[in-house]
């Protein structure tokens, strides 16, 4: 798969190349801007210091803003000390990817609508990113200031062709990984989840999604209006997908049916509202293991979002 960047206002052209190589994701490619870097090389500069972005709703799903001395954390079952490092409503790098395949071409209007109405609600100061996918990923949007998106990316917009979903998924991360400014971290998927065309697999998605860092993972499901009941298999299978990645990036699902204005301000508010925690890792190795992560509050009834384990960096 390839992750490219459209330039309309920007010019030039550059297409970058994903590979999988020893376990490792890694970008390469010819004239890489300065600041295009690779997630594992961002990670190996703050580890063992490790980055975990929470969200906690309560049963009605909204947001909360939870005293930071309420946290528990906990690594393979051991309590560990906790710092805040950004406070709950400052300033978020958020990566919108945004699915163009064939199967939600009528969907246009709306997505468009939904991510302009996301931008527009994050905290002053932010930054965002835009990536569109079908079989190939482009970066219509490079992080860029809030205050300062030029919104004309959303024209480059036209859905056609098969779904390379973790590919997507894969490639987002690592640019997001590289170049976001805060340790407040949020990636947004809008797709009806349905994959047919990525190189890559669910397992090696996980090698981003997993590591010390790695954005909260916003899913809302775009239906394909051409499904019929008798059709219900794909868009399932679609669903699972969706869930699963929302599950293992720590955060959770949404619909942009049958209020897209009112997913998209459920997703800008989620997003204010995360929670920072950072901790030393216990072992310093960079020798790839995984560690489960709890964190616990003494409230009940509250859902806590946060990834269920890291993957330490590899050598």
């Amino acid at each position: 798969m390839q992750i490219g960047k459209r330039f309309g206002p920007w010019g030039g052209a550059l297409i970058v190349l994903l590979t999988l190589a020893g376990g490792a994701i890694r970008l390469a490619g010819q004239d890489r801007p300065a600041g295009f870097g690779r997630a594992f090389a961002a990670i190996d500069r703050l580890w063992p210091e490790v980055n975990l972005n929470v969200l906690v709703l309560d049963k009605s799903g909204a947001p909360q803003k939870i005293d930071e001395q309420a946290f528990q954390l906990f690594e393979d079952r051991a309590e560990r000390p906790l710092r805040f490092p950004a406070s709950v409503d400052s300033p978020v790098s958020v990566a919108l990817l945004i699915d163009s395949s064939g199967s939600i071409y009528k969907r246009k209007p709306e997505i468009v609508s939904a991510v302009t109405a996301i931008i527009k609600a994050l905290p002053a100061g932010s930054e965002v990113t835009a990536v569109d996918f079908a079989e190939q990923a482009y970066i219509d949007l490079p992080l860029t200031p809030v205050s300062k998106v030029d919104f004309s990316f959303l024209d480059w917009l036209r859905p056609n062709g098969r779904t390379s979903l973790l590919d997507a998924v894969i490639a987002t991360e690592d640019y997001l990984g590289g170049n976001a400014k805060y340790v407040r971290r949020a990636l947004v998927i809008l797709s009806d989840g349905e994959e047919n065309a990525s190189g890559n697999s669910a397992s090696a998605a996980l090698g981003g999604i997993l590591l010390p860092g790695a954005p909260t993972i916003y899913a809302c499901r775009v239906r394909d209006p051409r499904r019929t009941l008798n059709d219900l298999t794909e868009s399932a299978r679609g669903h699972k997908m969706l869930e699963f990645l929302a599950k293992m990036g720590g955060g959770p699902t949404f619909n942009l049916d049958p209020d897209p204005a009112a997913a998209a301000a459920q997703i800008a508010a989620d997003i204010r509202n995360q929670h920072v925690l950072q901790f030393t890792a216990a072992d310093p190795a960079h020798d790839g293991k995984l560690h489960k992560l709890e964190v616990r509050l003494p409230v009940k009834d509250l859902q806590v979002h946060v990834l269920p384990a890291y993957l330490a960096p590899s050598e």
